[in-house]
């Protein structure tokens, strides 16, 4: 088996394309985004998205190399070889597996070695890592009986690719997360189901029965053993088990528990709020510490601002959750929310009547106004690819925005007195 295995790696196609296909993945690694670098969740998910192209590039490598025997006309060689088939079938899925895995594995040390000195303690997480691996195997297997059972040369590798590639983009059970954030951890029952039904599929692609074409139908016939048969047909009961609960068992992520961890505090002096962040976003505390200041500074003469700012899943209430998101690496987010929160603790939840425009207006253009005084930039680099700023409220907070503290004061506190507080807004209520 060893020495059967050599062969098959070295005659694989796929030696010859590795240095192709880790190119591959490290363009997509590094072209898609970079903001996961420095943040072990988001480097696990990127280093895991790499097989929306590995994955159908590796099935269509293992459905050539599965129909090769064929396509020689060697049937009577598989027929009279003392191996069992099953073995021969095993051995090639083996070695385009190791040199699959080979190009996601270095991938994925790669997104490691470049995040270890900003993200701090920790590593990889695992269960990103195997969803990909998970993922590789699956196709694979596809591929591997898709060539087994039509060996083209040509035909049987491309659509093995295009139908992968749409499989992962539009099947509803899915086998990729595009961003991976702290508090969302995958789920072990569903990355279970996908590890079983990569298992289960490698096991069917191996095992399966030769499809008889008419050129071989006056072969002798050489019947599997019942054992194989047996392992075949519980290899195919649970592919379509696995299947079957997959989507019962809902969503890959699950929310991840706040008390897994100790957050991440931190002031940027001594009167600033305090901002909360989970331990893996440690690198964004400090503009987000000097984005609370700003927002304290602006807010001085408000009463009830908030004393702390947490991230989203560090405390969620019964209402839902009060924290600020950082969304693909963009602090922005967090100014977002962050500035609703000094609203809503200052003023309360307002709900004007669909009638009063400008009081509508008044209260979108002091959002907005927060946000840019929370980014500490001008308003047309803070909107820079959000927002175009021309809207009666954004022209209102631009200019608001860049008057001198005085002026600012002044425009707030004629903002708010179009908006009937007592009337249209009501207490937040933070439980």
């Amino acid at each position: 088996m060893t020495s059967a295995y050599t062969i098959e790696l070295r005659r694989s196609p796929l030696l010859t394309a590795l240095p192709v296909l880790i190119a591959v993945d490290l363009v997509v690694l590094f072209g898609r985004s970079r903001y996961w670098i420095g943040v072990w969740p988001e480097a696990s998910a990127a280093a895991q998205v790499v097989t929306l192209f590995l994955g159908p590039a590796l099935a269509a490598v293992s459905a050539w190399q599965a129909g090769r025997s064929s396509r020689a006309g060697l049937p009577e060689f598989l027929l009279g070889a003392a191996r069992p088939a099953w073995r021969i079938e095993a051995v090639r899925l083996a070695a385009t597996l190791t040199l699959g895995l080979l190009a996601y594995g270095l991938g994925c040390l790669v997104a490691a070695a470049v995040s270890v000195r900003e993200a701090g303690p920790g590593f990889l997480w695992p269960s990103y890592v195997l969803l990909g691996a998970a993922t590789l195997v699956v196709f694979a297997a596809v591929g591997h009986l898709a060539g087994r059972w039509w060996p083209s040369p040509a035909f049987t590798p491309v659509i093995c690719a295009l139908g992968c590639f749409v499989a992962l983009l539009g099947l509803p059970v899915r086998f990729n997360v595009l961003s991976g954030h702290p508090d969302t951890r995958l789920g072990l029952f569903p990355l279970a189901l996908r590890l079983l039904l990569a298992l289960a599929l490698a096991v069917l692609a191996v095992t399966a029965p030769p499809r008889l074409r008419e050129a071989d139908r006056d072969l002798p016939p050489r019947e599997a053993p019942w054992r194989i048969r047996g392992v075949f047909l519980g290899s195919v009961l649970t592919v379509l088990l696995t299947l079957g609960a997959a989507l019962p068992a809902g969503e890959l992520g699950t929310p991840r528990p706040a008390s897994a961890v100790t957050p991440l505090c931190a002031r940027a002096d001594g009167r600033a709020p305090e901002v909360c962040v989970w331990p893996e976003h440690r690198r964004y505390l400090p503009e987000l510490t000097a984005m609370a200041r700003r927002l304290d500074d602006a807010t001085r003469t408000w009463n009830g601002t908030p004393d702390v700012y947490r991230e989203a899943g560090l405390r969620p209430t019964r209402l839902g959750d009060r924290g600020f998101w950082i969304t693909e690496g963009h602090a922005r987010t967090a100014a977002v929310a962050m500035a609703q929160q000094v609203f809503n603790d200052a003023v309360g939840r307002c709900a004007p009547p669909r009638k009063e425009r400008r009081a509508l207006q008044a209260l979108e253009s002091i959002h907005l106004w927060l946000e840019y005084r929370a980014t500490g930039q001008d308003p047309a680099a803070a909107d820079r690819g959000v927002d175009d700023g021309t809207t009666p409220a954004g022209l209102a907070a631009t200019r608001a925005a860049r008057m001198d503290p005085a002026g600012q004061r002044a425009w707030v506190a004629a903002e708010r007195g179009r908006i009937d507080e007592e009337t249209w807004c009501v207490p937040d209520d933070p439980q």
